[in-house]
């Protein structure tokens, strides 16, 4: 607005105006304002674009996150899914105290800036004056892996291997691609968080190295790499078992000839003479036999280490290719495990043993429960202490049994725990 008093002769805008006398009101269009309001407008949003914009990664307020449930955690941080502005995502919070925000900064900085398909993307993360710290990744379906392939194990044999192979798959050429970037070798298996998306694609975030100042291996990298990757396939495998038993026992995985394609009886030998066997049993067994209980088999996954190191490049590769041509084929095996004191009608365990070739791996099916195993059958922890006894009320008629009749007629003893001598 203008005020114009006894003007002649001046020009406004595209008009030229004379003779002006008293005051004149000159109101600028509703156009222009609009345009000068929009350049304003657009002068403030890039501002507020670029205050919220740090290190190139999106600044998150609190108000457009939700958070869903807790999927798991970490040294110094929860897993939670959530949702920004109705998207899925996974989010990492860190525990409050004054180094919360080191620490975020601290894992951007170590995983800001991967590009691969099994590397978790960084969403955004909180404000430097937020009460509370975190990063927000994409959705990885709101599940870490241990629960799926707990789930697999429990319902459906073969798919446990394919999903273990996928596993295998993904982890090598995900750790591949961070040594290539010269990031994997500070890590741990500890420094990992392993997720499953809808696809059945393995997914990682990763954290920064527990203890920084730890000493390099003293070995080459290839080496140090592979031993990386063995370590996490065993971390994320164990976890699934004690997910589905809620226990935590260390295997070794059974010793075999990875050469035949048919399957093979693992038994101790030397034996005893078939008819001093049949004389043994006929006395022990009485005339009507029970039938095993029907007991589903308890399954678990192993991880077999391979002794040379191989090129991590190479296994998804070879990976993929074994299960187009021989989905879920990989050896069946038997093992009587003669010397166990525990034994239970129907009792087995089938072991999922798992290595980078499938000619490697194989499924050994185990008749008793090992020290410290809760037996599926009698639901008994397993202790050294045990002292088995025959229907006869003999000792070793179990054990020179189980030498010659690995199934069924191991099924048909019966267990009576007494204490232990002395």
């Amino acid at each position: 607005m203008a005020f114009i008093s006894n003007a002649s002769g001046f020009t406004l805008g595209e008009g030229t105006f004379n003779n002006v006398h008293g005051d004149l009101v000159i109101y600028q269009s509703g156009k222009r304002r609009r345009e000068d309001n929009e350049d304003h407008c657009g002068e403030r949003m890039g501002k507020r674009r670029r205050k919220e914009d740090q290190d190139g990664l999106k600044i998150i307020r609190n108000k457009h996150l939700n958070l869903a449930f807790e999927i798991g955690r970490g040294p110094g941080y929860l897993l939670h899914a959530g949702k920004i502005k109705g998207r899925a995502v996974v989010v990492k919070v860190f525990d409050a105290g004054r180094n919360a925000r080191e620490h975020l900064e601290a894992t951007v900085s170590i995983s800001q800036g991967l590009l691969h398909p099994n590397v978790l993307r960084i969403e955004g993360i909180s404000s430097p004056t937020s009460l509370y710290h975190f990063i927000a990744y994409e959705d990885a379906q709101r599940r870490t892996a241990e629960g799926p392939l707990a789930a697999a194990l429990r319902d459906d044999l073969d798919t446990s291997i394919e999903l273990g192979f996928k596993m295998i798959s993904s982890l090598s050429s995900g750790i591949n691609y961070l040594n290539s970037q010269g990031i994997a070798l500070p890590l741990g298996p500890e420094d990992f968080d392993v997720f499953l998306d809808v696809n059945d694609r393995f997914l990682f975030s990763i954290n920064p190295p527990t203890d920084a100042n730890a000493a390099p291996q003293e070995q080459d990298d290839t080496r140090s790499v592979w031993t990386l990757f063995n370590a996490l396939c065993q971390k994320v495998l164990r976890s699934a078992n004690r997910v589905l038993h809620d226990e935590d026992i260390e295997r070794s995985p059974t010793v075999f000839d990875s050469s035949p394609r048919s399957p093979e009886l693992l038994r101790p030998s030397p034996a005893p003479s078939l008819d001093q066997a049949n004389i043994q049993y006929e006395e022990a067994i009485p005339s009507e036999r029970k039938k095993a209980p029907s007991v589903p088999p308890r399954r678990e996954f192993v991880w077999r280490t391979m002794d040379v190191a191989q090129s991590l490049a190479t296994i998804a590769t070879r990976i993929a290719r074994d299960l187009d041509l021989r989905r879920g084929s990989i050896n069946r095996l038997v093992r009587s495990d003669g010397g166990s004191i525990h034994r239970c009608l129907g009792y087995v365990r089938e072991e999922v043993t798992l290595a980078t070739r499938t000619a490697d791996s194989a499924v050994v099916s185990h008749d008793a429960p090992t020290i410290q195993e809760v037996c599926s059958v009698c639901h008994e922890v397993v202790n050294s202490g045990e002292v088995f006894r025959c229907v006869c009320g003999q000792e070793g008629i179990i054990q020179l049994l189980c030498d010659i009749y690995p199934y069924p007629l191991i099924s048909l003893s019966f267990r009576a725990r007494v204490p232990p001598h002395g």
